[in-house]
């Protein structure tokens, strides 16, 4: 599991409770899979996806409709003269002719023309299918990022508004005793401008948790963003321990399972794989079509009277324009092949980098949070002594307010710690194509 403890998440999910406490209509905690279910039922990429799928499948009985025979159906009627060269003086009244004509043609055998069609069809198809999931997967990498930035900057506010809490009660208490003379004037200056310092980092801290979940909502297609709480995300990669990670060999082995994982990928193999079925298609144009038509028509001077005819026909058609005009379609489909391919290739570089620098996230972000909950320890015990020092008139309200402001900040580092931990680790997931919700 790579994830923080769950005292930690307990703890950082009370924070973010206290600060939806305070919302005007409270409402049920909001999970990460329930969030990215409503975002791919409607998020206009994702449908975009699903009808460009739905096209490419619809191809595929267009290229089989070529298996399928024409056939056609005429009906005319026809006024004209009926002068003859043998006949004398020219008679210039017209008569009629009528005319039915059926007409159907099956091409019997295409040397395999259609069913290459067919096939980079089928490879489109899975393209798109892949484009689909590869939109699904860029969704859910913005949305557990947003995620995890909106859960710190409400877990940052909640600590904010206990600071200002903590700091009103605290010049409560200096006000007293500037009252019975056993405090100088300055340490009540000093705490009341405490207090609105206090205020004024409250009112950026809102500010900030409601623009990340404003940013939030715009990456996930959302309206808004309710303000109740977020549940904390679990990201359970099942990779190796930290120290593992940081090792070349290894690297190697999580860049090659990412290319096989990624839809990015495997939409460029089946978009490599279609072209060259386009390419084979396009190199069986040239190929002659053996077709079965048949003809029957009715014709006369009187609808009372058609003269009934029918022939059947067995043919070979050669394309001979296609032995000049196909070879530039069929470079063309080849130079897009080997196109592609260098693409994959370059993208497989970037990819290792991507991994590489998930992989040193992970780690080092893990490092920071033993680091940031010592922290936490030493500015509370500092901060006790200087309050009891300052009880026992030995010690400033400055040092005081000054390890308010020490924990504050540990406090803070502490959350960002457990949270950079949990971006970090979605970014590898993303990187190696490990999203739970689409396994």
């Amino acid at each position: 599991m790579c994830h923080p403890s769950p005292k930690r998440f307990a703890l950082l999910l009370l924070l973010v409770t206290a600060v939806s406490a305070h919302a005007a209509e409270p409402s049920q905690s909001w999970t990460l899979d329930d969030a990215f279910r409503r975002t791919i039922a409607n998020h206009p990429n994702v449908l975009q996806a699903i009808a460009k799928s739905q096209s490419a499948r619809a191809q595929i009985d267009v290229a089989r409709n070529a298996w399928l025979p024409t056939a056609t159906f005429d009906v005319n009627h026809q006024e004209s003269t009926s002068n003859l060269a043998a006949v004398g003086s020219p008679s210039f009244g017209l008569n009629p002719f009528w005319q039915t004509s059926l007409q159907t043609k099956w091409i019997a055998w295409d040397f395999g023309k259609t069913t290459a069609n067919i096939d980079a069809a089928e490879a489109n198809a899975a393209m798109a299918e892949q484009d689909l999931r590869a939109a699904k997967v860029q969704l859910w990498s913005a949305l557990a990022q947003g995620w995890v930035a909106v859960m710190a900057a409400d877990a940052a506010l909640a600590v904010y508004q206990a600071t200002l809490v903590q700091l009103q009660r605290q010049r409560d208490a200096v006000r007293q005793q500037v009252e019975l003379r056993a405090r100088p004037d300055l340490d009540l200056f000093k705490a009341e401008a405490d207090v609105a310092g206090a205020q004024g980092d409250l009112l950026r801290a809102e500010e900030l948790a409601r623009s990340q979940r404003l940013a939030l909502a715009v990456a996930i297609a959302e309206p808004h963003i309710s303000a109740g709480p977020l549940a904390p995300p679990v990201f359970d990669l099942q990779t190796v321990d930290a120290a593992a990670l940081d090792d070349d060999a290894r690297l190697d082995q999580l860049v090659a399972l990412a290319v096989q994982n990624r839809p990015e990928f495997a939409s460029i193999r089946a978009r490599i794989d279609a072209l060259q079925r386009l390419q084979l298609a396009a190199e069986r144009v040239i190929r002659p079509n053996v077709y079965l038509s048949g003809q029957a028509n009715a014709a006369g001077t009187d609808l009372t009277g058609l003269a009934f005819n029918y022939g059947l026909t067995v043919g070979l058609s050669f394309p001979l324009s296609t032995v000049w005009t196909q070879p530039p379609l069929i470079a063309d489909a080849g130079a897009q092949v080997r196109a592609l391919v260098a693409s994959q290739d370059a993208q497989v570089l970037t990819l290792r980098g991507q991994i590489n620098q998930a992989i040193t996230s992970v780690i080092q972000a893990r490092k920071r949070v033993p680091v940031a909950a010592a922290q936490v320890g030493y500015a509370e015990k500092a901060k006790d002594a200087a309050t009891q020092r300052y009880k026992a008139g030995a010690g400033l309200w400055l040092d005081v307010a000054d390890a308010e402001s020490a924990l504050l900040k540990a406090k803070l580092a502490v959350i960002q710690a457990d949270l950079d931990v949990q971006a970090a680790i979605a970014q590898l997931a993303y990187a190696l194509g490990r999203i739970t919700p689409l396994q």
